[in-house]
């Protein structure tokens, strides 16, 4: 029998899902207006997760560096007991959490350990850059419909790997494209979406921003602009005047795209016709990040393509954006925490004041995924660290105390979509396996051990608290497995904006990329799988040496020698790398995809220096310069 579930992963497309226990078979459900009855095939192969043979079903303690099995009281009474002696001092308590999982339940341990005073992260590994960028310029995250693409004449996609990222919003490009809509793709390559592109222009990794004001000269120089709208713009003489500053010929050099490419996407933007802007989130992952995508945005704003059908910009909205909160319904302290950067957490933790004792971590391989994934290593040796977690990962293998928890189709939730306007429901369609329990029944067992204790409501009472902000029925969606909320189809109609004066705004300053370093002049970029959510990866998949994919006319060839072995080398160390040859990359790159564990010899984080882009507190993880070479 097929029950009508939702994924939970850290996905905009957010699929409502039919889902057969007996025959372990997953597909889109037919009746979801975005799913249409498909779904990727990481969602396909959920259950290889659910049933793998490495899975952690039971709790583990670890004792003289090994791990045991443990019940559940057991370990829940340890935890409390190193979790009581730690709060005496909240700030001595150290929350990470992590979009291992989404949705409402899912938010228990962020409201759990606020309720605690302990200390928190902030900042995140992946859009907020971006995110920000879209607040400061339009006053809000939002974008039309998804739906509303087929509408375009033009659309414009600038960096995102929609074969790996959205294979919904891929479809409906390419049901667009049927119906003559062109399709332009700007990206520095690594991806498999030429093949759905009319054209497609290779760029610096990293220079987006550059292109867009060199798009931006263009259209100064021509006059192509409209005094109508520039009226709905707060602050266009101040970029009109830095762009006015710069030459057309320097901006092209730093981006390394020809001059006629850009007079080209400056057509794409200004000839008659609506022009959609889609915006990945890997240009945002640069020191300058939230820069490049401002930049793109005004030229968005420039061309008239904002607040109209068949244009718009679409980056993300926040996920939780149609539901509510249940926070209020927990006693506990509210007041200011002490927070710790995610992308710098190691030294976050050394250089700590009062230093932190007690350490949980659920929904996030955070050892695996941050920077510098070695010294995170060491600073979880001093304090006591829960992992709550399935697998024996990088950061399990710090743990004290490993918690498993149920998965995906194991327990109930109710979430929202960074892509889509739909609230899924997502129904329990098995038990969980073995003595996996679910994160939310974890903490509710936890709280009730402290002393004195902290009690969550019962998790009925929580969704339906978090659905009353769109007079949402649960009966109604657990009958039919979404709901489609009413939102306004073109955002930012009419050019109204959410600033308290309505007005756009755009950037102000246009920042130098930074000096290039002969000794480490190529750039490493670690990006999305396209068969596995982050370090979701089955061990068995780790087997053997990294590979690393650069283009033919990648300088490091040359030098690279068959009959040695090569190296992926920065300032932070070397890894062993298999080196492939690929088309359609720019010379300077150097991919290699992202998640790989590092008890596997496979995590290029041990390679990266922590570093914070721009605006947003998003880590700055494609700026890391690297070399190639045979030993």
């Amino acid at each position: 029998m097929k029950t009508i579930t939702a994924c939970t992963m850290d996905c905009g497309d957010a699929c409502s899902l039919l889902v057969d226990e007996n025959k372990k078979s997953i597909r889109g459900n037919p009746e979801h207006p975005t799913t249409k009855g498909f779904c990727c095939k990481k969602g396909r192969r959920y259950f290889d997760r659910i049933d793998a043979e490495d899975r952690i079903i039971t709790p583990l303690i670890k004792e003289s560096s090994k791990f045991r099995k443990a019940s559940w009281d057991e370990a829940l009474t340890l935890v409390a007991s190193r979790l009581d002696a730690a709060r005496k001092t909240p700030e001595s308590v150290l929350h990470i959490h992590g979009h291992g999982y989404r949705g409402l339940l899912s938010k228990a341990s962020r409201i759990f350990f606020k309720r605690l005073g302990a200390s928190s992260d902030y900042g995140t590994m992946c859009e907020k850059a971006g995110g920000e960028a879209s607040f400061r310029d339009f006053g809000g995250r939002d974008h039309n419909d998804p739906e509303d693409i087929v509408n375009a004449s033009r659309v414009i996609n600038w960096g995102r790997d929609l074969t790996r990222t959205s294979i919904h919003q891929l479809a409906l490009i390419q049901k667009a494209r049927k119906n003559g809509t062109k399709v332009l793709t700007i990206s520095p390559g690594g991806d498999d979406t030429p093949k759905f592109s009319d054209v497609n222009v290779t760029i610096k990794p990293g220079t987006d921003r550059f292109l867009a004001a060199a798009v931006l000269k263009l259209s100064l120089d021509t006059d192509d602009l409209d005094s109508q709208r520039l009226n709905r713009c707060a602050n266009w003489p101040v970029l009109q005047e830095l762009i006015n500053g710069l030459s057309l010929n320097d901006l092209t050099q730093v981006c390394q795209v020809p001059t006629e490419d850009v007079a080209m996407i400056h057509d794409w933007y200004l000839d008659s016709g609506n022009v959609a802007t889609v915006i990945g989130w890997g240009l945002q992952r640069y020191l300058h990040g939230g820069e490049n995508v401002r930049f793109i945005n005004g030229l968005a704003m420039i061309s008239g393509n904002i607040g109209i059908s068949g244009g718009g910009v679409y980056y993300s909205c926040p996920t939780g954006r149609h539901l509510g909160s249940w926070e209020h319904l927990v006693e506990g302290a509210s007041g200011d925490r002490r927070e710790l950067f995610m992308g710098d957490m190691a030294a976050e933790i050394s250089r700590a004041d009062p230093p932190i004792e007690f350490i949980w971590v659920d929904g996030h391989n955070v050892v695996n995924q941050v920077p510098d994934s070695r010294a995170m290593v060491d600073a979880f040796r001093a304090p006591f660290v829960v992992v709550v977690d399935g697998f024996m990962n990088d950061t399990a293998l710090c743990a004290d105390v490993i918690l498993p928890p149920a998965f995906m189709f194991e327990r109930e939730d109710v979430l929202g979509s960074y892509f889509h306007n739909c609230v899924n429901h997502c129904a329990k369609v098995m038990e969980p396996r073995g003595e996996c329990r679910s994160d939310f029944d974890i903490l509710s067992d936890l709280g009730s051990r402290l002393e004195p204790p902290l009690l969550l409501p019962d998790a009925e009472t929580c969704l339906k608290e978090g659905l009353k902000k769109k007079n949402i029925s649960i009966d109604e969606l657990r009958g039919k497995g979404f709901v489609k909320v009413n939102h306004p189809s073109i955002a930012f109609e009419n050019m109204q904006f959410g600033h308290a004066d309505g007005l756009y705004r755009f950037p102000e300053t246009l920042s130098p990329e930074p000096k290039s370093n002969q000794e480490y002049p190529l750039q490493l970029l670690t990006l999305i799988r396209g068969s596995s959510m982050h370090s979701q990866i089955p061990e068995k998949d780790q087997c053997g040496i990294p590979t690393v994919w650069v283009s033919k006319q990648n300088p490091a060839c040359e030098q690279l020698s068959s009959a040695r072995n090569s190296f992926l080398i920065t300032l932070q160390g070397a890894m062993q790398v298999n080196v492939e040859k690929a088309n359609n990359l720019h010379p300077d790159v150097v991919i290699i995809r992202r998640g790989g564990w590092m008890k596997c010899g496979h995590n290029a984080n041990t390679l990266i220096r922590p570093m914070k882009t721009d605006m947003g507190d998003c880590t700055a993880l494609y700026s890391q310069t690297c070399r190639l070479e045979s030993r």
